[in-house]
Parts: structure tokens; C-alpha cells; sequence
């Protein structure tokens, strides 16, 4: 229509349309984040991540949505759980 986006309007429709659906109440840019979150979970490399978000700084893209790769933090503790046998037992971790 030629018109500039008025982003209240946005976000105000945005709203509607969620409780019109019966969906929570989240703001309009914390579909960002769902988006990175997705992308992320499916393997997407925080490069990509990074110019699809159009952050100038790689860092800006790792330090707000590195928190959500949780894989390598399951790995991690799969590996402490497994270098915690217990020398007198057969117990792993923190078993007994």
C-alpha cells in the first residue's frame, strides 16, 4: 500500500493474533530468539546463525544464544559421569 510499517501496529497484531489462537502471550522479538534456538538445535554453524540474525559481531550471536546448545553439555557430563567409577565398586558416577 506504499505505507512505512508502523511497528507498534506490529507488535500490537502480533498480540492479538496469539490470544486469537489461544497461544501465550510472547513478544514479537522473541521470535529471534526462537528462530536462533531452532537453527542452533538443527546444526546450523553461529556464523549462519550470526548473518541470518544480522548481528555485525560474531560475539553478539555466540555470548546472547550459546546458552542453548545443550548436546555438548550433556556430553560433557556423560564423560565426568563416566571418570567418577568409583575404584572399589563397580559404581559409576554417583552411584552406590
Amino acid at each position: 500500500m506504499g505505507n512505512i510499517f508502523n511497528p507498534r501496529n506490529l507488535s500490537s497484531n502480533f498480540s492479538k493474533l496469539l490470544e486469537m489462537k489461544g497461544l501465550r502471550h510472547i513478544r514479537f522479538h522473541d521470535l529471534r530468539h526462537s528462530c536462533a534456538s531452532l537453527l542452533l538445535a538443527n546444526h546450523v554453524p553461529m556464523k549462519q546463525i550470526q548473518e541470518w540474525l544480522g548481528h555485525s559481531d560474531i560475539s553478539t550471536t555466540a555470548n546472547i544464544y550459546s546458552h542453548l546448545d545443550y548436546k555438548p553439555k550433556l556430553t560433557s557430563a556423560n564423560v565426568m559421569d563416566n571418570v567418577l567409577t568409583l575404584p572399589d565398586t563397580e559404581a559409576v558416577g554417583w552411584q552406590t
